[in-house]
């Protein structure tokens, strides 16, 4: 008799899909449905903008310079909630930046936005991160992931990042309401605050050269001034 037991990636994939489909059924269903579910959000950047994937991070193969993006709140669409990073400061270059990889390694940007106090059940969200991965070229999103963060995951679904949150997967909301969505600062990795700083260091001893060559120069000019003058005094004389 045939095995009806499905492949780990393919059961991730339908889990995503699933709760994608209760959120939209919840939201327009009737009225006991669930408005939405409070869930890991899983995001690419692509062309700029954050595309809500389509299939769990096991399935999703990788390549250098990706972005990847987590979200936890409660979603009330099948669109997803995306990380809420001001993409103008946190990119591949400014979370990767000072990291290297190896000849078969890929670099990843992963961000994490651990949501809103309005998602944290009397817990308090942790400060949003972004974090440069370093995996094996043809790694997929969950390998980047768990090379940041500690991961707790149940059949394809992330439930937990870091410890956050200590329970549950995937928790259908009642009455849940949008979110209110504004930017916020996300932790940079320290490779790439290290070499901020280096940056800075070097522009500010760059400065500190600056002024005493100005200064030589300044007494060199009117050393040959004072030169020329005294040179054409004494042909007049």
């Amino acid at each position: 008799m045939a095995s009806l037991l499905l492949p780990r990636r393919t059961l991730g994939a339908l889990c995503s899909l699933l709760i994608a489909f209760l959120v939209v059924a919840g939201s327009g269903g009737a009225a006991h449905a669930a408005d939405g579910y409070r869930y890991w959000n899983y995001f690419h950047l692509q062309d700029g903008s954050w595309a809500f994937s389509q299939v769990g991070p096991g399935d999703y193969e990788l390549k250098d310079g990706a972005v990847e993006g987590y979200r936890y709140g409660t979603s009330l669409t099948a669109d997803g909630l995306p990380p809420r990073a001001d993409l103008a400061k946190v990119s591949f270059d400014t979370v990767c930046e000072g990291t290297e990889a190896g000849a078969d390694q890929i670099r990843v940007a992963v961000l994490i936005d651990y949501g809103t106090e309005a998602d944290a059940d009397d817990a308090t969200p942790p400060a949003p991160q972004a974090e440069c991965a370093v995996i094996g070229s043809g790694g997929n999103g969950q390998q980047a992931l768990a090379e940041v963060a500690d991961v707790r995951a149940e059949k394809g679904l992330t439930c937990a990042v870091n410890g956050y949150p200590a329970s549950g997967c995937g928790v259908p909301v009642a009455d849940a309401k949008p979110a209110e969505e504004q930017p916020v600062a996300f932790e940079m990795p320290q490779a790439a605050m290290d070499n901020d700083a280096a940056s800075s260091e070097t522009a500010e001893d760059d400065n500190d050269l600056l002024w005493p060559l100005v200064g030589v120069g300044a007494v060199l000019v009117l050393g040959a001034v004072g030169a020329l003058a005294l040179n054409r005094r004494n042909q007049n004389a």
